[in-house]
């Protein structure tokens, strides 16, 4: 009979996002079962517990990590992956990074925490912050930059030399032309191309985009 896996993973969010996240780590990642496997899900909202492959395990406030547990933030808001994980943090937990299929051009610097769904490609020396969340066929080019706790949906094109700010989202189909900024919280709507740099907190949208909202 073969040894567990010497770790454990443990899915902030049970929801929708956490639920596919986990079977994606189940399914496509190699560390899967010889590295690691799934312990369960942490989530403040008990009824979501009925049905769930893996059981909920607790409130993430209140959970405290014990020797071998790793952990995954499976939510898809940043303000919320923030408002998470930094608790946890200051308990001792240690976030990993889930990578599954990650194509990269050479190696990347990527920040504790981040994940990244099957399909997504990195072009050389591009650097990724911590708890950044990028979605399945998106594309990011070479030497880009993104911040901490940065949201990017499916189908994302990131141009070569970007550059996007900490707590930044670029929703789905969105093309971020090469060297543009994106300033920090800003917001970049579904579709939206982006051929001008782009102050912190607005919300853009169109093509091409222009701000919307600002706060």
């Amino acid at each position: 009979m073969s040894a567990a896996p010497p770790q454990h993973v443990l899915i902030v969010g049970a929801g929708g996002f956490g639920r596919g996240i986990a079977a994606m780590a189940c399914n496509d990642d190699p560390g899967y079962g010889q590295a690691w496997d799934i312990k369960g899900f942490l989530d403040s909202r008990s009824a979501l517990g009925a049905g769930l492959r893996w059981p909920l395990l607790g409130d993430p406030d209140t959970y405290q990590p014990v020797p071998g547990d790793l952990f995954v933030c499976a939510l898809g808001d940043p303000a919320a992956r923030r408002r998470y994980s930094q608790p946890l943090l200051a308990r001792g937990a240690d976030f990993m990074v889930l990578r599954p299929r990650l194509r990269e051009a050479s190696e990347t610097p990527i920040g504790r925490g981040s994940l990244f769904e099957v399909g997504v490609s990195i072009g050389a020396d591009s650097r990724i912050g911590e708890f950044v969340t990028i979605l399945a066929t998106t594309i990011v080019g070479h030497d880009v930059v993104i911040g901490d706790y940065v949201q990017i949906g499916n189908f994302v094109f990131v141009g070569g030399g970007a550059r996007i700010g900490h707590d930044v989202v670029i929703h789905p189909h969105a093309t971020i032309l090469p060297g543009i900024a994106i300033g920090d919280g800003a917001v970049i709507g579904a579709g939206s191309v982006v051929v001008k740099d782009v102050p912190p907190n607005v919300t853009v949208a169109g093509n091409p985009a222009r701000t919307i909202f600002s706060r």
